[in-house]
């Protein structure tokens, strides 16, 4: 293939905006702008509250004070 095509030529400039467009959306992500420290202590708290939330349904559920349909 010729360096100076115009298929070289188009291609490269496809290529140069996928490269553009995925830097956009890199820049977009949330949480970017956090660094790794601060994403690590933003899960750990996602994870207590999850297993916070996971222990009050095990307890409501045992207070059987809900009729759940039984599958037939």
């Amino acid at each position: 293939m010729d360096k100076d095509s115009q298929d070289v030529h188009q291609e490269l400039a496809k290529l140069k905006a996928k490269i553009q467009e995925a830097r956009e959306q890199i820049s977009n992500m949330p949480g970017i702008e956090s660094s790794p420290a601060e994403q690590q202590q933003q899960l750990a708290t996602l994870r207590e509250q999850v297993r916070t939330k996971n222990q009050l349904l095990q307890k409501y559920k045992s207070l059987c004070m809900f009729d759940v349909p039984k599958a037939s």
